[in-house]
């Protein structure tokens, strides 16, 4: 797949970062006008890829088909978070796309499931550690996002300063599909995706995450992640300093697994822990999940005062900065985790910032915050 070439912004940890301020208009026309070129090639081959894997499952899905699916979720998304919307319609006016193709990139992973697609979900791994677990005492929010190198020249880090609500630093694919993100009101989130069957008209679990980095506060974040029906499903995490909540999401139902021990580290990959959720659970689901699942509860159960870098090297990157030696090297590799295709982004929200490292890039592991 080309990507035609774009103006060099800065880079954190080997991944690009775009600063924005203003309107949400204003935000949009930015980060359309920044990465116009590539929000281009990237829905053409999504939209070619999402094709050929409905194919796969028996759905004939033209590209006129897909588009008129599209634009039936422009008004769920207005209306759920209106000055989102406001920023995406500038945006597809930027980068000269129609909206219903930035919104085909924005909620792809749940669009394979609503058209019964055979790919197993975007793998991910996520863990929440307690403040005694880390070397700063303040909670943590780990997520690894274990993706297909084809997407890795998409992988934006966008740091919007809205002109009002509160400022957000989140990781994405090419400013839209955000995937973990913390907030300036003291909220760190983040996804795994799950492939599910009960897919409707609705909400993108993406958008969803997106609007509860806008939230003032943990409840209504809350809330906001639990909006439905959805066009597919995922596991949703929010934690402040003092609260923290997962939330597991299907096209029509949406759990909040419970949390006896908040002092615990807690994990989750993709695929569902709720057995109400698990009945809408695709067949097709992500082998290397419960490996990464029972991998990670070992490592985060026995993390005291840990400091980024021995968070890192759960999966396997490296001290210097490669993937693969160094601190790194002294873990086992473990099935579904190669470092070379993994970012990993540790949100700290009493902070208010992130460590970034993406695999396979010199960079070391570096914080950046609002």
């Amino acid at each position: 797949m080309a990507v035609a070439s774009s103006p060099n912004p800065e880079m954190v940890g080997g991944v690009p970062l775009i600063s924005v301020i203003g309107t949400p208009r204003t935000i949009g026309e930015t980060i359309g006008s920044r990465l116009r070129s590539r929000l281009q090639v990237l829905s053409q081959y999504l939209m070619e890829q999402l094709a050929s894997s409905a194919r796969a499952g028996g759905v004939r899905l033209t590209p006129a088909d897909l588009r008129k699916h599209l634009r039936q979720n422009i008004l769920p998304a207005a209306q759920h978070e209106p000055a989102l919307w406001m920023e995406m319609e500038s945006m597809a006016r930027a980068a000269e796309l129609a909206e219903e193709d930035l919104l085909l990139i924005h909620g792809y992973g749940d669009l394979l499931s609503y058209f019964s697609c055979p790919v197993p979900p975007m793998a991910s791994s996520f863990a929440c550690l307690a403040p005694h677990h880390s070397c700063d005492s303040r909670p943590w929010l780990v997520h690894a996002w274990h993706l297909d190198p084809a997407l890795f020249p998409y992988i934006t880090l966008v740091r919007r300063i809205p002109s009002h609500g509160p400022a957000s630093l989140c990781l994405t694919l090419a400013g839209l599909h955000p995937v973990a993100g913390v907030s300036e009101a003291g909220l760190a989130a983040c996804s795994n995706e799950l492939r599910v069957t009960d897919g409707a008209t609705g909400h993108f679990t993406s958008h969803l995450l997106a609007s509860a980095l806008t939230a003032p506060a943990f409840d209504d974040a809350l809330r906001r992640l639990q909006s439905g029906p959805r066009q597919g499903g995922a596991a949703l995490h929010l934690i402040s300093h003092l609260q923290r909540a997962t939330v597991e999401l299907c096209g029509q139902q949406a759990v909040r697994l419970p949390d006896p021990q908040p002092r615990s580290p807690r994990v989750h990959t993709n695929h569902p822990l709720n057995d109400e959720v698990l009945r809408w659970a695709a067949p097709v689901g992500d082998p290397t999940s419960h490996v990464r699942l029972n991998h990670l509860a070992r490592q985060a159960v026995d993390a005291i005062a840990l400091p980024p870098l021995q968070v890192a090297a759960w999966f396997g990157l490296g001290r210097d900065g490669s993937s693969g030696s160094g601190i790194g090297a002294q873990q086992p590799q473990v099935e579904g985790m190669p470092p070379e295709t993994t970012v990993l982004t540790l949100l700290d929200p009493v902070g208010k910032g992130l460590h970034i490292r993406r695999g396979g890039s010199p960079a070391a592991l570096e914080l950046i915050t609002l």
